[in-house]
């Protein structure tokens, strides 16, 4: 019954190109403007570091180790972040063999919340201690996982996978985008008792990635 309904989705993925050459038209243009604008999205989160500033060594230096946890740290987790979303997005797609209308939709909803991310990540560089930026930032990066995950599932459940893949690969896709919401989701009330620890929240999502993509691994190349 399950070879049956996997046949039936696949003949329905059919409808949603003329022939080989479109199939693969769609779904390159896809991934190379999702590329364009991720790239984009990185450039500006550098764009608007402030630099240091001083009469003497000594103040510069002093104003260099000010700025480090006020943006560049916060540069760096939003630049490692939006790095994580897209080779998620890469692994993603290398499974997906057909683009439909929705997937589409699924993905340009996904690349405005890509390029409000240098906003947020401004606006919690540039917030000081109030609530607000680390609670923007953690809704718009938790709204990047469950969309992700919204597309996985959207292409499992209508065959636009590649033949073959394995159900659990696809799984694995949407625990990790799951795992990565949850996190920024819990940051959001601790967030309201210490933005620093709301932050150091953030953090988690890295091992949550190295774990999921380990999971994933496994999944796909069983030992043995």
């Amino acid at each position: 019954m399950a070879r049956l309904t996997t046949r039936g989705q696949r003949r329905r993925a059919v409808r949603y190109f003329i022939d080989e050459d479109d199939r693969r038209h769609v779904r390159e243009r896809l991934i190379f403007f999702s590329d364009a604008v991720v790239a984009i999205a990185m450039t500006l989160l550098g764009i608007d570091l402030s630099l240091p500033h001083g009469e003497t060594n000594a103040e510069v230096w002093h104003s260099f180790v000010d700025l480090l946890p006020k943006e560049y740290l916060v540069f760096l987790i939003g630049f490692a972040v939006i790095a994580l979303f897209w080779m998620n997005h890469h692994q993603l797609f290398r499974r997906i063999h057909v683009v439909d209308p929705t997937l589409r939709r699924l993905n340009m909803l996904w690349l405005f919340l890509i390029a409000v991310a240098p906003f947020a990540t401004r606006l919690d560089s540039v917030d000081g201690g109030f609530v607000l930026g680390p609670v923007f930032y953690a809704v718009v990066i938790a709204a990047l996982a469950l969309v992700l995950t919204a597309m996985s599932g959207h292409a499992s459940r209508h065959g636009l996978v590649r033949p073959g893949t394995p159900d659990r690969v696809m799984r694995s896709f949407v625990v990790g985008g799951y795992t990565a919401a949850g996190v920024f989701l819990i940051s959001i009330p601790v967030s309201f008792v210490s933005t620093s620890w709301g932050r150091y929240v953030w953090l988690l999502m890295v091992v949550a990635s190295y774990v999921t993509d380990r999971f994933t691994e496994r999944r796909a190349h069983p030992a043995g």
